[in-house]
């Protein structure tokens, strides 16, 4: 397998690992572009090592194509198909994209959330909403300033310890986040001509390039937002009771009938550990700047 930041140069160079917390990714391609982009997402991320039990191998297949024809890719996830056919620009969003659909199929030893999962001053922080709601910029924000970042799509809770584990992947950030992030000083990596379906047009963070100790370890959860964005309206933040932050949560837990009835007992004890809000998300800065104030109080 080769290394992360080496050029792919020969047919037989097909094959690109890297390591995403207790997960191992392995890709296979005849499209070389694709995993020069795939490198630079994860330039500088341990690789793939002998032995790993929770592997994810990943293929990108070319169907057709020719002087009259534009060539179409599937993109298969352990052996199954994922997606249906892309163009050449959709493959890296419907790759990364599956790669988070194996990881929820692989993943029940956790309980998973639909969040974005950062630590602050070695407080686990998730952040649960819907599509659209801002978790990526936001999390992109957020590790510009110091917090360590675990995910910007899943919070992977052990239900035995009620820790936060890491789940690293480049942070998927929309179209019209991209004048925030370039205002972070933020690099894209991989370029910003991907398309992701309906989300239109996508681009992504290598988050090891905002800095070496960025990507956090196993953290408590000592802080739980529901997470909404209305453009236009300042930041604010209010109270809920640890019952209203568990059933929240439950709305955005992915894999719950894995756990079936366990679900709300999880959450109840994740919650009664935490600081629980509703954080209305307004102007970036300004949000980062009341988030890290009420979570500095909270001692």
């Amino acid at each position: 397998m080769i290394a992360l930041d080496e050029r792919i140069s020969t047919a037989s160079q097909r094959c690109l690992g890297y390591r995403l917390g207790e997960f191992e990714v392995s890709v296979n391609s005849e499209v070389e572009e694709v995993l020069g982009e795939l490198g630079d997402l994860y330039r500088g991320y341990p690789r793939c090592g002998p032995g790993g039990n929770r592997v994810i191998r990943m293929e990108v297949r070319r169907i057709g194509g020719g002087r009259l024809r534009r060539a179409r890719y599937i993109i298969v996830g352990d052996g199954e198909e994922i997606g249906g056919q892309r163009r050449r620009e959709e493959i890296l969003p419907f790759l990364e994209w599956g790669v988070n659909w194996r990881v929820i199929a692989a993943g029940n030893s956790y309980l998973q959330i639909h969040a974005a999962a950062l630590a602050y001053r070695g407080r686990g922080c998730v952040f649960a909403g819907f599509a659209g709601c801002g978790k990526s910029t936001l999390a992109a924000a957020l590790i510009s300033r110091g917090w360590q970042y675990l995910c910007d799509e899943l919070a992977l809770i052990r239900p035995e310890t009620l820790d936060m584990h890491p789940f690293p992947k480049a942070l998927c950030i929309k179209l019209d986040g991209f004048e925030i992030i370039r205002r972070m000083n933020l690099r894209f990596a991989g370029g910003e001509h991907h398309l992701k379906g309906s989300k239109g047009r996508v681009a992504y963070i290598n988050p090891l390039e905002v800095g070496p100790e960025t990507i956090g370890r196993p953290s408590p959860v000592r802080f739980v937002a529901l997470l909404r964005y209305t453009p236009g309206v300042p930041a604010r933040l209010r109270r809920i009771s640890a019952s209203q932050a568990a059933f929240g949560l439950a709305r955005h837990a992915v894999n719950r009938d894995a756990h079936r009835d366990r679900t709300i007992s999880i959450l109840g004890d994740l919650v009664r550990r935490a600081e629980c809000y509703v954080v209305e998300s307004g102007p970036i800065e300004e949000t980062c700047d009341l988030l890290e104030q009420v979570i500095s109080q909270g001692g």
